[in-house]
């Protein structure tokens, strides 16, 4: 025999295989209902023939009756050997209504064994009747610590004073001369408007100059803005580094390049991403400049 006819064999014998338990499956499905159907026609025969005899015994035996009375049915006056006609025929009348509610009752009873029960209920574990006293944090003291806050940075700048863009050697020798040598010591001393228009007065020039540099020197606190970014940013409309923290990014970005595009500051605006930066160190940053 050859390897094809051997190959269609197996396959032949396979299916057969396959179906002879198919038909299995469903003669066992189809005799389990014929069972199950001629069990609850037992029932209804049972409880038919039951109540036939009961009221046979007791032929007020409601409902039927009460449904004879209510329907006005008339009632036959024969008798079959010393039992009236009337008294079976209510008799069939009960023994078909409790027929009825005796399969239906079986059958619902069936139905309910055949479901699978639910899972158990997890039984919880042994708790305690109160709840444990919350431990306090701090043991040394018998009260919970303060919420943590951020702690803001001061951000303080000790460059030359000259750093600033738009304050040259000239400038920077008068301011000198006023004890402010470093950005640090111009924010200190511009810090209000009374300070700078003061501190305008003494150097010798005016207050929006004064508010320029002071504005300039603030920015510088935020890590990544140098020179000429502060100055770009200053002229963009951003005062103070509390201005800054407020910006939205890309906002900031399009004025930025809008502002760029006339005055030619930098030579490159920074990303987005990087003003975004700008932001989030600006908001870690303690206001100076008021």
């Amino acid at each position: 025999m050859d390897r094809s006819r051997l190959s269609r064999l197996i396959d032949s014998l396979t299916v057969t295989f396959i179906f002879s338990k198919d038909i299995e499956f469903i003669n066992v499905k189809k005799h389990r209902n014929i069972s199950y159907s001629m069990s609850t026609a037992a029932i209804f025969a049972g409880a038919f023939l039951l109540f036939i005899a009961i009221t046979v015994v007791v032929p007020g035996l409601p409902p039927a009756q009460l449904l004879h009375d209510f329907l006005n049915i008339p009632q036959p006056t024969l008798y079959l050997w010393i039992i009236p006609a009337s008294t079976l025929f209510l008799g069939a009348t009960n023994g078909l209504f409790y027929g009825i509610i005796a399969a239906a009752a079986y059958a619902l009873s069936r139905e309910l064994a055949r479901r699978k029960p639910l899972p158990a209920m997890p039984v919880a574990h042994d708790l305690p009747d109160r709840p444990p006293e919350p431990i306090p944090l701090d043991s040394r003291v018998d009260k919970y610590p303060p919420a943590i806050t951020v702690r803001r940075q001061r951000g303080i700048v000790q460059q030359d004073v000259e750093k600033i863009e738009g304050i040259g050697s000239f400038y920077g020798k008068m301011l000198r001369n006023e004890g402010i040598a470093t950005v640090d010591d111009l924010l200190r001393n511009g810090s209000t408007k009374r300070k700078r228009q003061r501190l305008a007065n003494d150097v010798g020039v005016s207050y929006t100059t004064i508010d320029k540099w002071v504005c300039r020197g603030d920015l510088l606190r935020v890590k990544g803005i140098g020179r000429q970014y502060s100055e770009l940013l200053e002229t963009a409309g951003v005062s103070t580094v509390t201005d800054l923290s407020m910006r939205d990014p890309r906002s900031l970005w399009q004025r930025l390049k809008s502002v760029n595009r006339k005055r030619r500051i930098v030579r490159r605006i920074p990303p987005s991403r990087t003003i975004e930066i700008w932001i989030l160190r600006a908001n870690n940053l303690e206001p100076l400049v008021a």
